[in-house]
């Protein structure tokens, strides 16, 4: 019976789904996170050392790491990890500083221009999603992209129409909207965006944005009215 559960599960985690999405965006400036909201019992590091044993517990597949180590290695993916009091990873976050141009790495194809970068899976270890640990993550990403020190003009990320969790954080980090998108998504490694379904036409998940035009600016409403 376990064995039949689990092709089930492996079956419907490969099961092909649209999914709407919200392309988000901020742009570098002193942390909007109030103390309050900050675990100080964290410590958060950042990893760009491909062979750093986080990598691994960051990763849930050997496809997963390779594709990460090798990012990594180029110097264009960067990982931050949160730590607990005990020193056991708590949390991540990933960051890519160029173009996502592979088809099946897990991140959408994205253009990025060079004072761009995009953010994407943000995970809490279960134990620990009560805590504000997010919020001290996002803090600390806040001041690697101090607007004195960082030649970073806009952040991207994504969120699904459907996650309301993932929304209000975004929106308490003060994301805004630069496009929406619809994603084909098959497994953990396809998610690519459907012919024309990027509005408006003009962004990272376009043909021309600001990788063509790096002298335009993002502009879009805020995730919450």
């Amino acid at each position: 019976m376990a064995t039949l559960e689990g092709v089930r599960r492996r079956l419907d985690e490969w099961r092909p789904r649209i999914r709407s999405t919200f392309v988000i965006y901020l742009t570098p400036r002193p942390s909007p996170i109030p103390p309050e909201r900050i675990d100080e019992r964290f410590t958060v590091v950042t990893v760009t050392d491909p062979a750093d044993p986080l990598v691994a517990w960051a990763c849930s597949s050997k496809r997963q790491r390779r594709i990460a180590r090798e990012a990594m290695g180029t110097g264009r993916w960067q990982l931050t990890v949160a730590l607990d009091p005990d020193g056991e990873p708590a949390g991540r976050l990933w960051q890519s500083s160029a173009s996502e141009r592979d088809l099946a790495n897990g991140v959408p194809r994205m253009r990025l221009c060079d004072d761009e970068v995009l953010m994407f899976d943000l995970f809490i270890e279960r134990r620990h999603r009560r805590s504000g640990l997010a919020f001290t993550l996002a803090d600390h990403y806040f001041r690697l992209l101090d607007p004195r020190t960082t030649h970073v003009r806009f952040v991207y990320g994504f969120v699904d129409f459907e996650n309301v969790a993932s929304i209000l954080w975004h929106h308490a980090a003060e994301f805004q909207i630069a496009q929406t998108v619809n994603l084909l998504e098959v497994g953990p490694f396809v998610k690519w965006k459907l012919p024309f379904s990027d509005v408006p036409r003009f962004g990272p998940m376009s043909r021309r944005g600001r990788h063509t035009d790096p002298d335009r600016d993002v502009f879009g409403p805020p995730l919450m009215p």
